[in-house]
């Protein structure tokens, strides 16, 4: 639960941690994006390939909340049944439960 609400203090390698880091600058300043953070992912151990996977997931995963988002889509029953705290830090901003 400590990933999805502070992955930075979660205790997670430094290796899964600049995943993170790059995977929230796609979402929320995708512009500022360049080489720098492109490299300090091959530093830590990421390949290109997997790089490459890191931001087609993240921009895939983005683009989904945003179709829902456009046509309104609420969430299912099935989301009652977990923690406020979790479906929070996933939907960060939405009111859902």
């Amino acid at each position: 639960m400590k990933i999805a609400t502070d992955y930075r203090n979660a205790g997670l390698s430094k290796k899964d941690e600049a995943m993170l880091d790059y995977a929230e600058k796609i979402t929320l300043r995708s512009n500022e994006i360049n080489e720098d953070e492109v490299q300090n992912l091959r530093e830590v151990g990421w390949s290109d390939q997997e790089i490459l996977d890191i931001a087609a997931l993240t921009c895939y995963r983005n683009f989904i909340a945003r179709m829902a988002d456009a046509l309104g889509v609420e969430l299912t029953e099935d989301y009652r049944n977990l923690s406020k705290d979790y479906v929070d830090a996933l939907m960060v901003g939405k009111k859902l439960l």
